[in-house]
């Protein structure tokens, strides 16, 4: 059993020392650095192959990012500042976590050397660089967003955002950042049109165009009904257009019918041969339904009225000047109402006729409340119609 304990030991050993020189090897420096780290945070007797393995990840990380710098900076090109802004970051990060642990020294002796990189210049010119190239950038694709360019001022507006990282309140970017934005945006009128020789209240329109888009709404994708000022320019319009409408004249109908049901009315002992009551198997009486027929005559008025709205649905791409799609709309509101007293036993009556009982009718709409009832239909196929193309 000791010999078991004693070779798990030198296996856990084995692996640990193994471990931390393998990321060395495999250029995992920074990974190497923390857990080595954490290995000797605040140990008096600090293990030698960690105290090593910080200082030899440490050096070759170094090398390897000023190499990069150096590169990158050879290449000239404004977009590799960000880049360079990043690993003298990571390099200054890296410094401000060995340096509580200095001077770091094994329990055999053995002391570590470092030499730390002045980061703070690097960071400072990575970031005026990193910033002036977004601004630069953001301002060239400006230039075509004013053009009519939707997707090159949302080039610009993330272009402009990233400067925020590297400099804060440079120059003018957040003046440029409200211009791209409103540049980048599509904006869409919805509107309702008339065009039958019937006068919709104005109500009609004031549902149709209360139409919940926040589905819809983005960033990007703004949806108004109406025109708010008179030089706003539209990217899309949704015309809906009324062409026809028929209502129908008020029909009243009277109707008698009658309706039966056999339903149970109590019940009857069942005798045997005997005469006497028959019993079951645990000596009760046996006992059957009775059933009987039961009947009512219902008088019915019934009311009758109805409207079809026709017309399209057209949505234009106006900085293209086409019809993007056009869609034919029939919508139909119908309005029905019953009145229903009946003579005999109620048990008779069906469930829909229990429904239609009510002693006086309603009164027909007039032609301005029919229509109303079109609106949701017609508010449910513009706004398909909307997420088809929009969301």
């Amino acid at each position: 059993m000791k010999n078991l304990i004693y070779l798990i030991g030198i296996l856990i050993f084995t692996s640990s020392c193994t471990s931390v020189r393998k990321l060395v090897e495999q250029g995992k420096y920074d990974e190497a650095i923390v857990y080595s780290i954490k290995k000797v945070q605040g140990k008096k007797n600090k293990k030698k192959k960690y105290v090593v393995a910080i200082e030899k990840a440490f050096a070759k990380v170094t090398e390897r990012d000023l190499n990069r710098i150096a590169f990158l900076k050879k290449r000239r090109k404004g977009a590799y500042w960000a880049e360079i802004y990043s690993i003298s970051n990571k390099m200054k990060s890296r410094q401000n976590r060995i340096e509580p642990l200095l001077p770091l020294v094994s329990k055999d002796g053995y002391r570590a050397k470092f030499k730390f990189v002045r980061t703070e210049p690097i960071i400072i010119e990575a970031a005026e660089n990193a910033a002036a190239y977004y601004y630069k950038n953001s301002n060239m694709l400006l230039r075509r967003a004013e053009k009519g360019n939707k997707d090159a001022a949302r080039q610009a507006y993330n272009e402009l955002k990233k400067i925020s990282e590297y400099k804060s309140n440079y120059k003018d970017t957040k003046q440029l950042i409200a211009k791209a934005y409103s540049l980048g945006q599509e904006l869409v009128l919805i509107d309702v049109v008339n065009r039958s020789q019937i006068l919709l209240p104005k109500r009609f329109y004031r549902e149709i165009k209360d139409i919940n888009t926040s589905s819809l709404d983005s960033k990007w994708m703004k949806f108004f009904t109406k025109e708010d000022a008179v030089n706003t320019k539209y990217d899309f319009s949704i015309k809906l257009t009324i062409g026809e409408i028929d209502i129908s004249p008020e029909r009243e109908t009277i109707r008698e019918f009658e309706e039966s049901k056999k339903i149970k009315d109590g019940f009857s002992y069942v005798y045997d041969s005997n005469g006497n009551v028959a019993k079951d198997s645990l000596g009760n009486d046996i006992k059957e339904d009775r059933f009987a027929t039961v009947s009512a005559k219902v008088f019915e008025l019934y009311r009758y009225k109805a409207a079809n709205v026709r017309g399209n649905l057209i949505i234009k791409d106006i900085n293209k000047r086409s019809v993007y799609k056009s869609v034919p709309i029939n919508v139909d509101a119908v309005f029905e109402s019953y009145a229903s007293r009946f003579e005999g036993n109620r048990k008779a009556l069906s469930k829909e006729t229990i429904r239609r009982l009510r002693s006086h009718p309603e009164s027909f709409p007039s032609n301005s409340e029919l229509l109303l009832l079109a609106v949701d239909d017609l508010k449910n196929i513009l706004l398909n119609e909307l997420k088809s193309k929009f969301k």
